[in-house]
């Protein structure tokens, strides 16, 4: 997982010019500056071309917190989707 977490935070830093250094598994996104349903939108779709992971849209914008993203976006590379 430390990975995938690595993967996105890369990700979130790119969609919304948030510095990686301060993401972690705890931060809501609600609290990224810069960030709106624009990003989020964004930010999905960079999540599934880069990792080639399909991601529910409704479990995906119930997640509030990084670290909810991550468990999300690990199950589905496992083949485990929520």
């Amino acid at each position: 997982m430390p990975e995938v977490f690595t993967t996105v935070a890369d990700l979130i830093e790119q969609v919304a010019d948030v510095p990686a250094e301060r993401i972690s598994p705890d931060v809501r996104f609600e609290t990224l500056a810069n960030w709106t349903s624009l990003e989020a939108l964004r930010l999905l779709a960079a999540i599934e071309d880069d990792l080639g992971v399909r991601l529910d849209l409704r479990a995906y914008l119930a997640v509030t917190v990084v670290g909810e993203l991550v468990d999300l976006v690990a199950a589905e590379l496992d083949g485990v989707p929520r």
